[in-house]
């Protein structure tokens, strides 16, 4: 089997194949999550708000270019506010995944922050992860609580408090990993 190379595939194709792939897994329900790319010149390639993530072709995702416009069939994630808040705290971050993955949002109910240091293949893959308090879904308040977790950070993952996780990476199989 061929491995695959990120970089020959276009943020339309990355972003279908991942977010399947996390639909697939449980990771998130049809109406749920979001997952975003920054390209080169600056342009937000995100999942479309209102669709069924099960059923996303590479047709449905959405531009928001660098002039704010946006281009598309569907309406960017309500959730746009975080990722471009995210993108403007972290350079180093061109790709986000914010999913539902049912153990972690058992972590963000009762407020914690699972222990990466249980053994050294969780610290490696996973990192330190930070703690997001709550805001109100898809709106600004979120986005700067949860940029604010990776301002001067190495942070890869924020759990959001009493809604899910959110990961960065230098590009969407780094971010998905």
């Amino acid at each position: 089997m061929k491995k695959l190379d990120i970089k020959l595939m276009h943020p339309v194709e990355q972003i279908n194949m991942v977010i399947g792939r996390i639909y697939q897994k449980g990771m998130t329900t049809t109406s749920g999550g979001n997952i975003s790319i920054r390209d080169n010149n600056g342009d937000i390639w995100i999942t479309p708000s209102a669709v069924d993530k099960g059923s996303l072709t590479p047709n449905d995702i959405v531009c928001i270019k660098n002039d704010g416009s946006i281009v598309g069939l569907h309406k960017p994630s309500s959730e746009y506010p975080f990722h471009k808040a995210i993108y403007a705290a972290r350079p180093d971050i061109n790709a986000i995944i914010h999913a539902h993955p049912p153990g972690l949002v058992a972590f963000s109910i009762t407020r914690q922050v699972p222990n990466t240091n249980i053994t050294p293949h969780f610290r490696f893959v996973c990192g330190k992860v930070g703690y997001a308090p709550y805001g109100c879904p898809g709106s600004d308040e979120l986005g700067e609580k949860i940029a604010n977790q990776f301002i001067g950070t190495d942070y890869q993952a924020v759990i959001m408090e009493n809604h899910g996780v959110v990961l960065g990476g230098s590009n969407m199989l780094d971010a998905y990993q």
